[in-house]
C-alpha cells in the first residue's frame, strides 16, 4: 500500500495548516486509523448523561458535535474524490455560519448510533484514500479556482478537523 505523506501547505487554504498540525505522523492511512480509534475511545468514555450536554446555551451538544464531524468528513472525502478524479465540482467552501444547519435531529439519535455512522464514514474514507495514486492525491489544476486543494490536503484536513473537535470535547464538555 502506498504511504501517503503529509500535505504541502501551499496545496490548501490558509486555515488548513492549523488542522494539519493536529494530525499525527507522516502516513495518512495510519493517521486516519489512529484518529478513528481515539475518537471511538472518546465516544465510549462519554456517559449517557453528557450526550445532550452543551457547555453554553448557544453551543452544540456532544451528539451534535459528532454529527458535525460526520457531515464534514463526508464533505472532505467527496471533495477529495472529485479532485482525485479531476472532476470540477463546485465545492469551493464548506457551508458554515448561517447557512449551516442548526438542527441535526440529534435529540432523536443515540451516541451509539452516531458512533456507528462515524465508523462507516471513516472506513469509507480510508478505502477511498487507499485506492489513490500519487497523481490522484496531488492533482490541483483547476485554473478557475480561487482556493487550491488536493485530495492529499483534504485527507489530512479530515484527520486534523476530527482531532480538533475531539480535543474540544475533552476540554469543554467532559469537565
Amino acid at each position: 500500500m502506498l504511504k501517503i505523506g503529509r500535505p504541502n501547505v501551499d496545496d490548501a487554504p490558509d486555515w488548513y495548516p492549523y488542522f494539519f498540525n493536529l494530525a499525527p505522523g507522516d502516513d495518512l492511512i495510519a493517521a486516519l486509523q489512529q484518529n478513528k480509534q481515539q475518537m471511538l475511545d472518546l465516544i465510549s468514555s462519554i456517559p449517557v448523561s453528557k450526550e445532550d450536554f452543551r457547555y453554553a446555551e448557544d453551543k452544540w451538544t456532544v451528539k451534535q458535535v459528532f454529527i458535525h464531524l460526520a457531515d464534514d468528513e463526508r464533505y472532505y472525502a467527496y471533495k477529495a474524490f472529485c479532485y482525485s478524479r479531476q472532476i470540477d465540482a463546485d465545492l469551493e467552501v464548506m457551508p458554515a455560519g448561517d447557512i449551516y444547519p442548526k438542527d441535526f435531529h440529534a435529540a432523536n439519535r443515540t451516541l451509539a448510533d452516531i458512533r456507528d455512522e462515524l465508523i462507516t464514514i471513516r472506513d469509507a474514507t480510508i478505502s477511498l484514500f487507499s485506492s489513490m495514486t500519487p497523481a490522484m492525491l496531488d492533482f490541483k489544476d483547476f485554473p478557475d479556482k480561487k482556493i487550491i486543494y488536493t485530495a492529499r490536503s483534504l485527507g489530512w484536513m479530515a484527520v486534523g478537523h476530527n482531532q480538533h473537535h475531539c480535543n474540544f470535547i475533552r476540554e469543554k464538555y467532559l469537565i
